[in-house]
């Protein structure tokens, strides 16, 4: 059988020659028509970011300002370590917390991964970057605390919906990709401590992760 076709032979390549249908020359026209439109609709699509991107944005936003408190803290001679600090940021963390449906314990493991990942990077600082006492910034300490209460401000109202989010993950292998895919930093420049930060600072969305009923209990036996 013979089918009758038409030759194409397209302007900017003449070298090329396409062999086609005369009932299909019309159907082929109409798509490279609407080829510019297809993919510009494609590129307008972009889907949403996450509640976990956002979050870790916020996050990090918190932990860039770690070097600032280190720096006014190096000034002043007050310790890193502040126990009365701390607890003051978590009685306020969860008042606020549990008016946004958050458990007490998912405020607490928040928080103190927020201040053990902050206090990581304090250290850090403090003992190994050389460059430290000539730092220079605008803020005291009560005004880098207001920063960050600004930012508490916009992450506790996100905490819920991450949890949500991973919860709904069909496996924990799925779940721990989707945490690793937003805590990861590709940068070379990054320092690990920082890296490290992050990553302690997701410490509840991990969690989420390892608890039921995404996580199934397997019996393990060693031979």
């Amino acid at each position: 059988l013979v089918q009758d076709c038409t030759h194409y032979q397209e302007s900017d390549s003449p070298s090329i020659v396409m062999a086609i249908p005369r009932s299909h020359v019309a159907l082929v026209f109409l798509l490279m028509a609407m080829a510019p439109l297809m993919q510009s609709s494609v590129h307008c699509a972009d889907p949403a970011p996450s509640k976990l991107g956002e979050i870790i944005v916020l996050i990090r936003g918190r932990l860039d300002l770690a070097r600032d408190v280190a720096f006014t803290k190096l000034k002043t001679c007050k310790l890193i370590e502040d126990s009365v600090r701390e607890a003051e940021i978590l009685a306020n963390a969860t008042t606020e917390g549990t008016k946004q449906g958050l458990t007490k314990d998912q405020v607490s493991t928040f928080y103190k991964a927020q201040m053990e990942a902050n206090k990581l990077i304090q250290y850090n600082v403090v003992a190994l970057d050389k460059t430290l006492k000539d730092y220079k910034i605008k803020n005291d300490l009560i005004g880098i605390r207001k920063q960050l209460n600004e930012l508490d401000a916009k992450i506790l109202p996100l905490i819920k919906p991450c949890v949500t989010e991973l919860s709904s993950s069909k496996s924990t292998d799925i779940c721990l990709e989707t945490v690793s895919k937003v805590v990861s930093i590709t940068d070379p420049k990054t320092p690990d401590y920082y890296k490290a930060a992050v990553v302690r600072a997701a410490a509840l969305f991990t969690e989420t992760c390892l608890t039921a009923p995404i996580c199934k209990s397997e019996e393990l036996s060693l031979h």
